[in-house]
């Protein structure tokens, strides 16, 4: 666990697109932040949190980063107070190791997005809810709504989590009516505490989209396993199939009991209705979203499926805690632990951009140079690295807008409108007398390779072959490659 809790702290040194964009929004004033998410397509709760701490320690990439790992630790405590109360201490123990050595809870402990608070947003919903069952009285109602609420205004993926909580509560309304209503009057205190941002969700909507991914469906349930098994290495699919062993167990097996002086299995194919309230909550809400993803064509994301991972690892530990014997039960726990530590550790370090590369051989460019980035999902990361004082003119395809933060609002639209030919016009105009850099990458589909590969023909066309200067780095991510073109003539 001891590992697992300073991993989260470990990252490369410098942030991809995804962060860089999270802390370029931070950092605007509040009428402009909500403005920009507008553009961006995120609900605010975690851009305003992000904001407040940046105000306390800056904006260096472990100062952003450490709000991420400090929610991600504060999850354990609460998870093992969350699970004791619900299941005992057996599975109490093997829930909070799986989360400590989770590779997908390591990974983004220690990145500045807000899927580790939306992890430890369905550990207090889980209490939440819990409450509700057990105390009489409008606070915990309250209470439910407080983090219904905040979960809503975190990620939009929460919807589905939330829409799920609600079908089973309407699906208990039968035997255990008053206790239904108390939650549904919860969910519903948090959809009011939603309403403010509904405007903004509509224009998102209908304006924002998600070009980069892919388009869910029954995808949704592979996606969201290899995210949580830590990818697709060999230790990591040795993960995934423990976890989905114990998982499995955990829905049909009753704890473990003794008959004849042997320690046994006794295996229930009409699981406890709280082993099945689980499984609806981590295969019910993937499942959900990915239909949801179908019919809307939005995203579908392993980071997004953060709002599934507790109640899949409490399944799990609750198989862990069934297990015949304590010899097994430790057995089985080290085995979950060193797997996850194993395909986490070894990549913590692995830097996901080449933007740190691309810096610092801006380093040479004279003040008034223009560097252009195609596709503009290439500028945040560089531009939160060149000093203003350097004097560079830094800006996106297709717009030439500055290069801080990407506008999603008809994105597609916008970025294949215009031919290259035209962009690099602009660009010469606007570098006449000055040097053009270009930064492009791999693996985007909108805009295409080739419009990107158009734009610096065009400029080669009017100012000679380009250098090539950053070469991509395959195993990287984010790989950028950065070409100079000389000064033309003033």
């Amino acid at each position: 666990m001891l590992a697992g809790g300073v991993a989260r702290f470990l990252a490369p040194p410098d942030l991809w697109l995804d962060e860089a964009q999270s802390v370029a929004i931070a950092r605007l004033p509040l009428p402009d932040l909500f403005e920009a998410l507008r553009q961006d397509g995120s609900p605010p709760l975690y851009y305003l949190l992000l904001s407040a701490w940046t105000g306390l320690v800056g904006t260096g990439s472990a100062a952003v980063r450490s709000l991420s790992g400090l929610l991600a630790l504060a999850t354990l405590p609460l998870a093992w107070r969350g699970t004791r109360q619900l299941a005992g201490r057996r599975a109490a123990v093997a829930v909070v190791v799986l989360l400590a050595t989770s590779p997908f809870a390591i990974r983004y402990a220690a990145e500045t997005r807000m899927y580790a608070l939306l992890v430890l947003l369905t550990v207090l919903g889980a209490m939440a809810l819990r409450a509700v069952v057990r105390r009489s009285g409008p606070w915990p109602v309250l209470g439910l709504g407080a983090v219904t609420g905040a979960l809503l205004l975190t990620h939009v993926w929460a919807f589905h989590l939330v829409a799920v909580v609600g079908l089973l509560a309407l699906a208990g309304l039968p035997a255990r009516r008053r206790t239904a209503l108390r939650v549904l009057v919860g969910l519903g205190i948090g959809l009011l505490v939603f309403l403010p941002w509904l405007p903004s969700l509509l224009v998102q909507l209908a304006s924002t989209g998600t070009p980069w991914a892919q388009v869910g469906g029954l995808v949704a349930l592979p996606v969201a396993l290899d995210a949580w098994q830590g990818g697709g290495g060999l230790v990591a699919r040795g993960l995934g199939a423990l976890l989905l062993l114990l998982a499995a167990l955990g829905v049909v097996v009753v704890p473990a009991a003794r008959r004849a002086g042997a320690a046994v299995l006794l295996v229930s194919f009409r699981p406890r209705p709280s082993r099945g309230q689980l499984l609806a909550l981590s295969a019910g809400t993937l499942v959900l979203a990915g239909l949801v993803s179908r019919l809307t064509g939005s995203a579908v994301s392993g980071r997004y499926t953060s709002v599934a991972l507790l109640p899949f690892l409490a399944l799990a530990g609750l198989g862990l805690a069934a297990l015949p014997t304590p010899r097994t039960r430790i057995v089985g726990l080290a085995l979950a632990a060193a797997l996850g530590l194993g395909a986490a550790l070894p990549v913590v370090g692995d830097p996901r951009t080449q933007a740190g590369e691309v810096a610092r051989a801006l380093r040479s460019a004279p003040p008034g140079d223009v560097v252009v980035f195609c596709p503009d999902q290439l500028g945040p990361a560089v531009h939160r690295l060149v000093p203003p004082a350097q004097g560079l003119d830094l800006v996106v395809y297709p717009d030439l807008r500055p290069a801080d933060r990407v506008d999603w609002t008809d994105y597609v639209a916008r970025v294949t409108g215009r031919p290259s030919a035209e962009v690099a016009a602009d660009v010469l105009e606007r570098a006449e007398g000055a040097g053009i850099w270009v930064v492009t990458g791999r693996g985007f589909t909108v805009p295409s390779p080739r419009r990107c590969g158009d734009l610096v023909e065009a400029l080669a066309a009017a100012r000679g072959e380009p250098r090539v200067v950053v070469r991509p780095d395959a195993a990287v991510p984010e790989a950028l490659r950065l070409q100079h073109l000389p000064p033309g003539p003033a």
